[in-house]
């Protein structure tokens, strides 16, 4: 019985651990990560006004494009904070439907080409021309933009990102490649982790704040996969998440 007391204890503090870096997690991002774009947009927007007000047109495309990629970025943040609060509460509904990831991957890709070719980034998409799966659509969209968007954050200019999967009997793994900058070795075992704060710049100094991870990781869990990466420093990352090929 006293066994079964310290066992419960534990488990409690461990949760109490995890709700607090969660919870410190949540509010940095409010109070940092996501103010920050808002102060580019608010202040470019400002200077544009003025600008032409003053009918002087010098440097307008280039705060054109700082507010875009602001915008993009502030949407991205709010969409992945909205997403895992409703996992922290419960509130995340898993509906799986049957969907071509072929089509999904190439949608992604669409949306992510404008950030692509800022840096000069080639995508190779090697996927079959169908590729039929039974997840949840939302869910693995979610995770694939976060990925892709991170393959681009820490490519350098003139990359390939690369996409692909193997489809074995029992699930499918898909695979996120580049030729970046990679990972050191002791930092891989902090990336999927709440209590670890670990975030760095990409290759043109592009910020983050370690969440889209900690989301994909979720979301994974959420259809029973697992999510890893391999990564040698200087010569890029590969990402890894699997989806059980479930019945429907």
């Amino acid at each position: 019985m006293r066994k079964q007391a310290e066992i419960a204890l534990k488990d409690n503090e461990v949760r109490l651990k995890e709700l607090n870096a969660t919870k410190d997690k949540f509010f940095s991002i409010i109070g940092h990560d996501l103010r920050n774009p808002f102060n580019a947009i608010i202040g470019f927007s400002n200077l544009l006004t003025d600008q032409i007000k003053e009918k002087d047109y010098e440097g307008i495309e280039e705060y054109a494009n700082i507010i875009q990629t602001s915008s993009v970025r502030a949407m991205s943040l709010l969409s992945d904070l909205l997403e895992w609060s409703q996992i922290q509460t419960g509130k995340m509904t898993f509906s799986p439907i049957t969907f071509d990831l072929a089509k999904l991957v190439n949608e992604v890709l669409e949306l992510a080409n404008y950030n692509a070719h800022q840096k000069k980034i080639t995508f190779i998409n090697e996927l079959p021309h169908t590729v039929i799966v039974f997840a949840d659509i939302s869910m693995i969209g979610t995770i694939l933009r976060n990925l892709i968007s991170n393959a681009i954050k820490f490519s350098n200019l003139n990359g390939q990102v690369v996409i692909s999967v193997n489809q074995r009997p029992t699930e499918l793994i898909v695979k996120i490649l580049d030729n970046g900058i990679g990972i050191k070795e002791e930092t891989i075992g902090k990336l999927f982790r709440i209590d670890e704060a670990y975030s760095t710049p990409g290759t043109l100094k592009e910020t983050g704040t370690g969440l889209g991870l900690l989301l994909c990781k979720e979301l994974v869990q959420k259809h029973g996969g697992e999510i890893w990466v391999e990564s040698k420093f200087g010569s890029g990352s590969t990402f890894f998440f699997t989806i059980p090929q479930l019945l429907n």
